[in-house]
C-alpha cells in the first residue's frame, strides 16, 4: 500500500514539475502592463531627480497642452529644491481595453521642499492614461500630482 502511494505521489510530482516548467510567453495586455508601469517608474523618477527632459520622453506628443505640463513641471524643479514621490503599487489598478488606450490607477504622495526648508504635502488618487503601444502618458485624469498643491491656511 506504501509503494503505491509513493508510486503516485511520485507522478503527481513529476507532472506538477512538468505543468510548471512549460514557459509560455507572455499576453499582450500583460506586456502593455509591463510597459506602462516601466513608464511610471521612469517618470517618477525622472521627476525626484528634476529631470525635465528624460520626465518629458515619457510623455506623449499628443499630451493636451504639452508645452503648458512641460512648463508647469519646470516650474515645480525651479521652486522646490527637493522632491519625493511616492506611488503606492499596492493600490494600483490596472484597466485595459482592448479597443481603446489602457488606464492605470493609483494612490499617491508628495513632499516637496523649498531651500529656505517650506515644506508642502500633498497626495491623492489619479488615472494615468497611457498608449498601449508605446507606453506614454497621453493625459491624467484627476488633481495633476506633478503640480504640488499648497493647502490655504
Amino acid at each position: 500500500m506504501n509503494r503505491i502511494l509513493s508510486l503516485i505521489f511520485a507522478v503527481l510530482m513529476f507532472l506538477s514539475a512538468v505543468a510548471c516548467s512549460k514557459k509560455t510567453p507572455p499576453t499582450q495586455a500583460a506586456l502593455q502592463t509591463q510597459g506602462a508601469l516601466l513608464t511610471l517608474r521612469d517618470l517618477t523618477g525622472a521627476y525626484e531627480n528634476k529631470q525635465l527632459s528624460s520626465f518629458m520622453d515619457k510623455v506623449s506628443k499628443d499630451y493636451p497642452n504639452r508645452q503648458a505640463f512641460s512648463q508647469s513641471v519646470a516650474g515645480t524643479f525651479t521652486k522646490y529644491d527637493t522632491i519625493r514621490f511616492t506611488v503606492h503599487y499596492t493600490k494600483l489598478v490596472v484597466m485595459i481595453d482592448e479597443k481603446a488606450n489602457m488606464k492605470i490607477r493609483f494612490n499617491w504622495d508628495g513632499e516637496w521642499q523649498t531651500t529656505g526648508g517650506k515644506i508642502v504635502k500633498d497626495g491623492g488618487g489619479v488615472s494615468f492614461v497611457f498608449d498601449p503601444k508605446g507606453a506614454r502618458l497621453l493625459s491624467l485624469e484627476g488633481k495633476n500630482p506633478f503640480i504640488p498643491q499648497e493647502s490655504q491656511k
